[in-house]
């Protein structure tokens, strides 16, 4: 009894020791199994949402596409309607007005052809080389006389302004720093110059 009383601290150790390791290795293999569901599942779930969001910018893309050729096919409708309309009225105005008429000149014309869509536009006073302009020579003026004898008007830019009479104690002080007031004859509006 005494070797029992001694051994079964032993045993006991051994058992628990044994029954604890099974369930660790339990526990280890129901906790991977339950990981790898979970990443099935969220791999799943996140396969799911992506095809779904895939297809919705696939059809976003679809209706784009549909929405420009539109946009295209009405633009070179309506630019068709609008060549048509310009030459009834120029066949319509050529009629009425002797010698012929046109809207616009041939460089401003929509493109009628594939070939003229990428030809540049040229405005028609640089289409023929001007004549040759005559200079003309001005007279000789003074500065004075250009600009006036005092200046301009900032208001109106008249040149026809006079000196002012000095009318409160404000316009005396400035007179300290040589600054007096004018009047513009042709807007009255009074302002202050050296």
């Amino acid at each position: 009894m005494q070797q029992l009383k001694s051994d079964l601290p032993s045993i006991i150790e051994g058992r628990v020791g044994q029954q604890i390791q099974k369930l660790e290795t339990k526990l280890l293999t129901d906790f991977k199994e339950l990981g790898q569901k979970a990443i099935e599942q969220s791999t799943a779930v996140l396969g799911e949402q992506l095809n779904d969001r895939i297809d919705a910018l696939d059809h976003v893309s679809k209706l784009q596409t549909k929405t420009i050729s539109r946009l295209r096919d009405s633009s070179r409708i309506a630019d068709q309607k609008i060549g048509a309309v310009v030459s009834q009225i120029e066949k319509s105005l050529a009629d009425g007005v002797p010698g012929g008429f046109e809207l616009e000149p041939p460089a401003y014309r929509s493109p009628s052809s594939r070939s003229e869509i990428g030809a540049p536009r040229v405005h028609p006073q640089f289409q023929i080389p001007p004549e040759p302009v005559e200079m003309v020579v001005a007279g000789s003026m003074s500065l004075i006389e250009i600009v006036g004898k005092y200046g301009f008007c900032p208001r109106c830019t008249s040149i026809d302004i006079r000196r002012a009479n000095r009318k409160s104690l404000f316009e005396g002080f400035l007179r300290l720093f040589f600054i007096a007031p004018f009047r513009c004859r042709a807007c009255r509006h009074k302002f202050y110059r050296f």
